[in-house]
């Protein structure tokens, strides 16, 4: 469950424009549901939101990821809105970084991967991909 948690800290810290007090949701927690969504395949802000609000995903959510309320669409948008990229892009590196193990390589793009690694050290193996979809497999 720690390790599941792990995606909410790493984004609890994101910068704002700007305050958003009297809103009873985090920017790291709203962060979480969104890009656990966008990993299932949700397009859209609306469609993350109706499948959060589900009972089997709130249930996850909360035994998981420790998200107890989750945002609806309009909460999402307003969170997501006051999110300074900069910052955003560096809470998911640092968020990719901790799944990895030493040694291990992510890659979107397999075919390149494999090129740069043979081109980097010889070698003829394959390397292996790590598949982000399977982490909420609902």
């Amino acid at each position: 469950m720690d390790e599941n948690r792990n995606i909410t800290k790493c984004f609890a810290d994101v910068e704002t424009s700007r305050e958003h007090k009297g809103c009873f949701h985090s920017v790291g927690e709203a962060l979480t549901v969104v890009i656990l969504g966008a990993l299932r395949g949700l397009k859209n802000a609306c469609q993350i939101s109706q499948r959060a609000a589900s009972e089997h995903v709130r249930d996850l959510l909360v035994k998981s990821f420790g998200i107890g309320k989750v945002p609806c669409r309009y909460w999402l948008l307003c969170l997501l809105k006051i999110v300074e990229p900069k910052s955003l892009n560096c809470c998911l590196a640092r968020w990719t970084q901790s799944l990895l193990l030493e040694g291990m390589t992510i890659s979107f793009d397999a075919l390149d991967c494999v090129k740069t690694h043979k081109q980097k050290t010889g070698s003829k193996l394959p390397l292996s991909r790590i598949m982000f979809g399977c982490l909420l497999d609902c």
